[in-house]
């Protein structure tokens, strides 16, 4: 077999609409990774003209794994035998084999014509671990959900993994899309966190007055047992609505902890851009705000877009939040085989 042809990741949804003349592979130009204890990772999309980027040390410009739901094209074929299935909702998907140990830096992207979307995200995959990242979009966003695969008791079950995006040395100003930073030093940090205490959101979602932290109370974990229970209609063993407490209060814990969450995540984002800046700079932009004090337009347009970014991050937490918390009721019901007497149960998307 031929060697697939290469071209940038940035135009293969583009250019794939033009195979003819653009010569880019269906099967992109990523090789699957050759060691015997290799990761294996799917990527689902449900969406138009969907890929998936791979970058490393030794590939900053990026390399492709193929595209997914073109209209002019079929989908890639690529599959490396994972133990557990592709959601029998998919689209599109994709399996490739990755190098275990390795931090790489993965990207989904998407071109619908009249709207380009997608997420970068830094990953470590395991020894022998599979992984499954699937990418859809509505109207307003495009989400993408990274998921470790395992076969646990014969049971195929996805854990919600979070989706970090931190710098990455191996590239830093080797390409545009990883620009060039400068080291951490205590007086740097020092500067950074001055800047990003004096941003928008830090202003405003700091406020301790906005703070509103709720979590399920005894007497609300009581009425929304006591609502399933009437939905079910058939008697279920005390430890199973002792498990369905024990998971209703794991929820409300973690979504009391997604303003945290989120504001950690912000701030590590921001940080990750103020590196790109020179001592002086940060050190202008660092100064209190006075009345007759005016900020550089480079620093209030990147205050507007973390403000922007703030919640797209808060809503990959609810969604990470969510997703683990619909993975843990849909064990939960396959173990005590609620599924067989109850169209409503809870299952995996």
């Amino acid at each position: 077999m031929s060697a697939p042809l290469r071209c940038p990741p940035a135009l293969f949804a583009l250019t794939a609409l033009f195979v003819l003349l653009g010569g880019c592979s269906v099967n992109g130009s990523y090789p699957d990774a050759i060691e015997p204890d290799a990761a294996k990772l799917r990527f689902v999309a449900n969406t138009s003209n969907a890929t998936l980027d791979y970058f490393d040390g030794a590939h900053c410009d990026g390399q492709t794994t193929g595209i997914l739901n073109n209209m002019l094209l079929s989908d890639t074929a690529r599959r490396v035998g994972m133990s557990v299935p592709a959601p029998k909702n998919a689209k599109g998907y994709l399996e490739v084999k990755l190098k275990p140990g390795e931090q790489v830096y993965l990207r989904t992207n998407m071109n619908s014509g009249y709207a380009v979307c997608g997420k970068g995200f830094n990953f470590q995959p395991e020894a022998n671990a599979e992984y499954e990242v699937t990418f859809r979009s509505d109207n307003k966003y495009c989400i993408t959900r990274l998921q470790r695969l395992q076969r646990i008791d014969g049971k195929d079950v996805r854990t919600p993994m979070p989706i970090l995006k931190n710098d990455f040395p191996a590239c830093a100003g080797r390409s545009p899309l990883f620009p060039k930073t400068y080291a951490d030093t205590p007086h740097r940090l020092e500067l950074m966190n001055r800047v990003i205490e004096k941003s928008l959101v830090v202003t405003v979602k700091t406020d301790p007055s906005k703070d509103k932290i709720e979590r399920y109370t005894p007497e609300k974990l009581d009425s929304l047992i006591a609502e399933r229970k009437a939905k079910l209609g058939f008697e279920m063993p005390p430890d199973y609505w002792t498990l369905y407490r024990e998971n209703l209060k794991a929820f409300g814990d973690e979504m009391a902890q997604k303003k945290p969450q989120t504001m950690e995540r912000y701030k590590a984002e921001y940080q990750t851009r103020l590196r790109q800046l020179k001592d002086e700079q940060l050190e202008q932009w660092s100064q209190p705000k006075t009345a007759d004090s005016k900020p550089e337009k480079a620093e209030t347009d990147l205050d507007v877009a973390m403000m922007l970014e703030y919640f797209q991050i808060g809503n990959g937490v609810t969604f990470e939040t969510v997703s683990h918390h619909l993975e843990r009721m849909a064990q939960m019901d396959e173990r005590y085989g609620v599924c067989a007497r109850f169209a409503d149960c809870w299952k995996r998307n």
